[in-house]
């Protein structure tokens, strides 16, 4: 097995349309980091939404935050199983401005390089999760946002 996408189901559709349920499950959170993101004058956010356990969101995961948040947040998150609306994963928001993301993503993920070429969508923002073993880069518009 390649180790590298250890976290895929092997399907490309398939982890895909997991990325995308992720992204829609975690609405609240994402406009809660695009939020904070505006506030703290990020140009064009641009949500990471990263899934710490699996194989390459937990490496990008640990990357920004360091094992010792990483394993506490899911130790954390585990042991709120009885907790109403709990995540089957742990996960890592945060916004970063478009054009660091144009620069730092294709170094991951080369094949959203071309997605993020064409600019910041309009009445909308691009969010990336990285799960299922690799990431998938979504527009989600503004109206979306969760009452």
């Amino acid at each position: 097995m390649d180790r590298e996408f250890y976290g895929s189901t092997g399907d490309t559709e398939q982890d895909m349309c997991g990325r995308e349920a992720m992204v829609e499950s975690c609405l609240g959170r994402i406009f809660a980091a695009y939020d904070f993101g505006i506030e703290e004058k990020i140009v064009d956010p641009v949500i990471f939404l990263v899934d710490c356990e699996d194989v390459v969101g937990g490496a990008v995961a640990r990357g920004w935050e360091g094992d010792d948040a990483v394993d506490a947040a899911i130790m954390a998150n585990a042991e709120s199983d009885s907790l109403e609306g709990k995540l089957p994963t742990t996960i890592l928001t945060t916004a970063v401005s478009f054009v660091d993301s144009c620069t730092e993503v294709p170094r991951w993920f080369p094949y959203l390089e071309e997605t993020l070429s064409q600019g910041p969508p309009c009445d909308a923002f691009y969010v990336i999760a990285i799960t299922f073993g690799g990431a998938g880069a979504f527009s989600v518009p503004l109206s979306a946002r969760p009452a």
